[in-house]
């Protein structure tokens, strides 16, 4: 799989009413409204180190639209930046998000000054945990009953990985840039 920028406005709307159809199993039901998704893709193309950047996720073998990688927190002076991963939930167990991640970590750490990157996710949201563990990320704390959803509030564990943890990770060799 590869990340890229996403070809138009339509492409990126697509995939984000695709992705929250229906409400996610972990984080509920996403409301992005469509004039403010125009309004940032038109600035921007969805790549801003002052605000910040999605990419999508495409297959190589199909060139299939799976999902997409965001990302910020990489502007001059910042010290940390985050990275969050959305795949469609026909593509789940592929594999495809923490490859996504690894590839954005690489991205990020070749590109930006940035110390550290981090990414949360929900308490019960063990594949997503998992994920963040597999890119070399690590446990850092957790935030209680931060988030709610349908009647229950729930904590967010955070992870976190330096840039000379990253640098110890044998996926780094395998990432292909610029294809």
């Amino acid at each position: 799989m590869r990340l890229r920028p996403f070809a138009s406005e339509q492409e990126y709307s697509d995939l984000k009413e695709q992705l929250h159809v229906e409400p996610n199993d972990y984080w509920g039901a996403w409301w992005h409204p469509r004039a403010k998704t125009k309004k940032d893709f038109e600035e921007t193309g969805m790549l801003n180190a002052d605000k910040y950047s999605t990419f999508a996720v495409e297959r190589l073998d199909t060139n299939e639209l799976v999902g997409l990688e965001e990302y910020g927190g990489t502007a001059s002076g910042r010290c940390n930046a985050w990275i969050g991963t959305f795949i469609s939930r026909e593509h789940w167990h592929n594999g495809f998000g923490i490859e996504a991640k690894q590839l954005c970590l690489c991205h990020i750490f070749e590109n930006f000054q940035v110390p550290r990157v981090e990414a949360d996710t929900l308490e019960n949201h063990q594949r997503a945990a998992r994920g963040l563990h597999l890119c070399g990320m690590k446990f850092e704390g957790r935030a209680k009953k931060y988030h709610y959803m349908d009647g229950h509030y729930y904590d967010i564990v955070c992870y976190r990985i330096f840039r000379e943890e990253w640098e110890q990770q044998p996926f780094r060799h395998g990432v292909k840039r610029g294809l």
